[in-house]
């Protein structure tokens, strides 16, 4: 019986080799497909992320700073990024420090690799758009990004201070300390971008606003008063003290959140945000802007505007003698005078800067 069974068994099995191997059929193989569905409401995606893997914006190290001191003393652990126009750059540089556009910033970061270095520097002429720049960054995942703090104008006294061109003690008439209430909670900003997945939406929106053009100087502020929601972003004690009028304060690291005062500004009106010296609000800015408000930063901070009184109370001024160094300076277009150095290597032409003819625009306009 046994012996049967085998026959029966090995019989079947030749049978089932001869109709497979005879069959004129192919069986094609195609790539399942997944159809991810749309992430209906954007900006409130984003916000649960932002809220629910860590709240950067609200961070105990925000708005996430370095000194010009620690970047000369660990410089060779760090990717340095200039962001600024090619011809300053060229005119001079920390050593390597590589000339990035800041539209090719994303993509430049795609292309080395991270890992190799301890952190991510960004430095710009006053620090201000390296915090913006910083925040953006952070939001899509480079942790390891700091701002240098005053940028390059805190490097070198050979470099063109924009800084002390830029304090000033102009429109006293209008600082005030009657508070301004906040308005009622209301509706977020609506944002619709191509992607599908929060990381899709989250990066598309970078690259959208990292190049934008996100700081309004004092005079324009005051020139166009009306169209303005304007945010406090320091102290409530020196809120009360001093404060531009009509501005409506807003505390620092805690305020702007969805289980706070973030829904309380306006989607309907431009928002401009100031700080002591612009590092901070330039980094609100980047946040806002990614959700999808037409938020900018005050150039330079109450620094622009009542830099007399804030220096006599002690608030965070602007102060050459204690800011500025005289670090050495590489001119030139190759990143470091070291040959062999780690940034000479990287340097692509197709991501590293634009090298077209530079228009440059009116000083007050431009975001550095």
């Amino acid at each position: 019986m046994r012996k049967l069974n085998k026959y029966i068994a090995f019989a079947l099995l030749l049978a089932l080799v001869s109709f497979t191997s005879c069959s004129s059929d192919t069986i094609e193989s195609k790539p399942a497909k997944i159809d991810i569905p749309k992430i209906s409401n954007q900006s409130e995606a984003l916000l649960n992320l932002f809220t629910n893997s860590g709240d950067y914006i609200n961070g105990v190290s925000s708005p996430y700073l370095i000194s010009a001191e620690e970047v000369n003393d660990d410089k060779s652990n760090f990717l340095l990024i200039d962001t600024r126009y090619h011809e300053d750059y060229v005119n001079g540089h920390i050593d390597g420090a590589i000339n990035v556009d800041r539209e090719m910033l994303i993509d430049f970061l795609k292309s080395v690799n991270i890992y190799q270095y301890q952190k991510i520097i960004i430095i710009d002429n006053t620090g201000q758009a390296a915090a913006y720049i910083t925040s953006m960054l952070r939001a899509i995942g480079y942790g390891s990004t700091y701002a240098m703090k005053y940028g390059m104008s805190a490097w070198s006294s050979k470099v063109p201070n924009q800084w002390a061109k830029n304090v000033n003690n102009k429109y006293a008439n209008y600082l005030t300390s009657e508070p301004t209430k906040k308005p009622k909670k209301g509706a977020y900003p609506t944002i619709e971008t191509k992607g599908r997945t929060i990381s899709e939406i989250l990066e598309i929106r970078a690259e959208e606003e990292i190049s934008y053009n996100f700081a309004v100087t004092i005079d324009k502020l005051i020139e166009n008063y009306d169209d303005y929601y304007i945010v406090n972003y320091i102290s409530e004690s020196r809120y009360n003290t001093k404060h531009l009028k009509g501005s409506v304060w807003y505390q620092p690291k805690k305020s702007i959140n969805i289980n706070t005062d973030l829904s309380t500004l306006p989607t309907n009106k431009k928002i401009a945000v100031y700080c002591y010296i612009g590092h901070n609000g330039a980094s609100l800015t980047a946040y806002l802007r990614l959700l999808g408000y037409d938020a900018y930063s005050l150039r330079f901070g109450a620094n622009s505007f009542m830099y007399n009184f804030a220096r006599s109370n002690k608030w965070a001024t602007y102060n050459a003698s204690d800011v500025v160094m005289n670090y050495e300076l590489v001119i030139g277009d190759v990143p470091s005078k070291e040959k062999k150095a780690k940034a000479n290597t990287i340097i692509n032409p197709d991501l590293n800067f634009k090298h077209h003819e530079v228009v440059l625009p009116d000083p007050s306009e431009v975001c550095d």
